[in-house]
């Protein structure tokens, strides 16, 4: 709950230290006093946007900090890395960031790394002249962000014109929401809604690319089958070159084998028979002189190279093929491998690189633009969906027949006779971000009438009942520690006015509940009081904030009861409504 609250040169708060406690506080005051500034300040360090004119004139800026208390901690409505969707006003799905209202304010400080060891959060804003402004978490740098998904789950502020956004069907919607505590689900029901639109889209998306899709498999294709019968390694095509070189210089090769043969051993005058000459002649010569022996020997080496190289050239002459029929076979190959090439403006090393990537791109390509694959993906989001979706409305119907009966029997209370508040739910038959249904707040004015809308039925004072109930009835399953409502009880008073007080007072009861009120009969059933004033300075008139003890309640109820004269009776009557309510606390 909220413990303190500190508020500086705020529009025209110099300087206001509030200390607060359990139970239903209520905030006074003269019109024009300034009671809705705390609501304002409250406001601030919980994420509201801030402007230059809230800068108290003469001041260099504006600061208020508030001290919460933390309630235990709840098990988390979603995980922390887990990333949802939230419903707008207008039912399309929007970016939601996690906030502390779903994952409670202890796991959602410690999500953000503001963890401490105390059981209390402290959160400060500031913003100067110029309009800027900083926050702090835990005294720790926050952007304003942050101050507002955490101040989701510390307190929740009903405002005054409440009753006024009563009339739109979102929020009739997230009125049922939070009363049937499917908010989570709603969440899913969105991620849900968009992943099935998401695969509608793919589809109609194929179905308008399918010509395009068509001619690029084709061109593909094409190209698949142009490359596959030519297409070569590196190493393939060298070959295939090496092969083409000695196919077409193969007589040549053959002409020059044998005429090395002819040369070297079997013509005339030949080298090999000369040599055999030079080397008996040296052999005689050996034996007059040994030195000459190492050239014998050489010479006799020589004769082995040449037996050896004759050899191998017969071999070679032997082997070498005359197959035109082959080379021109392999000539027409090199011509449909070139002539690939220049079609698709590469170089025959690429080719078999080539083909196993247009292979591959075509693979890729039937497989994801597969009609019958989209169908599947797409019936299987929707029938995720409409699980989610169905579930959802049971609930919020469960949820709508729970709030009818409580606000029904609220609204009586409150002198509305004996009609009948009703939640209607409209199949919405092709479903939306928010569900299958369209819920509509209906009110018939007697029993047997036949409900209506209530923007069709609902005068403005019921409207302002209708609102204040439904906003009792969610208090008391709200799991926000702290309420403020802002002059809800606008355009009731007399008993109507005591019951509201009453109920609001039975809310005080499970959590804390402050309330802006300008009827004595609600400000009487409060367990504190505060008041504002504002008192006129050489400067500029200053607002104050005052913590009144029981002789100070009597006085502004009296105050409040009887208006600008006080007489001995108002201040009776004032002591009187404080002591019957105090009886029934």
């Amino acid at each position: 709950m909220l413990l303190s609250l500190e508020v500086r040169d705020f529009v025209i708060v110099e300087l206001a230290a509030i200390e607060f406690q359990s139970g239903m506080t209520v905030l006074t005051g003269e019109t024009g006093a300034g009671k809705s500034i705390l609501i304002d300040a409250l406001s601030l360090v919980l994420g509201a946007r801030s402007e230059a004119g809230i800068v108290r004139a003469g001041a260099e800026r504006a600061e208020v900090s508030a001290l919460f208390s933390l309630p235990p901690q709840e098990p988390a409505t979603r995980s922390v890395d887990e990333k949802q969707t939230a419903v707008g006003d207008e039912g399309e799905a929007q970016e939601d960031n996690e906030d502390a209202a779903l994952l409670g304010p202890r796991a959602w400080l410690a999500a953000q790394g503001f963890s401490g060891e105390d059981d209390t959060v402290l959160l400060r804003r500031s913003v100067d002249r110029q309009g800027r402004s900083r926050a702090w978490i835990q005294g720790r740098s926050a952007t304003v962000q942050q101050l507002k998904a955490l101040g989701a789950g510390l307190l929740d502020i009903h405002g005054q014109h409440a009753h006024q956004t009563l009339l739109r069907h979102a929020t009739q919607r997230n009125l049922i929401d939070g009363y049937g505590d499917t908010t989570a689900l709603v969440l899913q029901v969105s991620l849900a809604w968009k992943a099935w639109q998401e695969h509608e889209l793919a589809l109609s998306e194929w179905a308008r690319r399918e010509q395009t899709l068509a001619q690029e498999r084709e061109d593909l294709q094409r190209e698949r089958d142009d490359l596959e019968p030519v297409s070569l390694t590196p190493a393939g095509w060298q070959e295939l070159q090496a092969e083409q070189s000695r196919l077409a210089h193969a007589s040549s090769l053959l002409e020059s084998s044998r005429w090395g043969v002819d040369r070297l051993s079997e013509g005339e005058d030949d080298v090999l028979s000369q040599l055999h000459s030079v080397t008996q002649r040296f052999v005689e010569l050996e034996h007059i002189d040994p030195a000459l022996k190492g050239a014998r020997e050489l010479i006799q080496s020589a004769v082995i190279s040449i037996e050896e190289a004759t050899s191998d050239l017969r071999r070679y002459a032997h082997g070498i093929d005359l197959d035109p029929e082959r080379l021109a076979e392999v000539e027409d190959q090199m011509q449909r491998v070139m002539a690939c090439c220049r079609r698709y403006r590469m170089n025959p090393d690429q080719m078999h690189e080539r083909l196993i990537a247009v292979r591959a791109k075509l693979e890729s390509l039937e497989m994801s633009g597969s009609r019958e694959k989209l169908i599947k993906l797409r019936d299987q989001a929707q029938d995720q969906y409409q699980t989610l979706a169905q579930e959802l409305s049971l609930q919020r119907r469960q949820a709508g027949e729970r709030l009818a009966q409580v606000v029904t029997q609220t609204i009586h209370e409150l002198a509305m006779g004996d009609g009948q508040f009703v939640v209607q739910m409209q199949a919405i038959t092709e479903g939306s971000a928010f569900g299958n249904e369209q819920i509509e707040f209906c009110l018939s004015a007697f029993k047997g009438q036949t409900p209506s809308p209530i923007s069709k039925t609902a005068s403005g004072g019921e409207l302002s009942r209708i609102s204040l109930a439904i906003q009792t009835a969610l208090a008391q399953v709200s799991r926000t520690p702290t309420l403020i409502f802002d002059e809800v009880d606008t355009g009731i008073g007399g008993r109507v006015a005591e019951i509201v007080g009453k109920l609001l007072h039975q809310v005080g009861q499970r959590c804390q509940v402050m309330c802006v009120t300008h009827l004595p009969q609600v400000a009487a059933w409060a367990n504190h009081h505060l008041t504002v004033s504002k008192e006129s300075t050489d400067s500029a008139p200053i607002s104050r904030i005052t913590v009144l003890d029981e002789d100070g309640r009597v006085d502004e109820v009296a105050r409040m009861l009887g208006g600008i004269e006080i007489t001995t009776t108002t201040l009776q009557h004032a002591r009187e409504l404080i002591d019957n309510c105090s009886a029934h606390f």
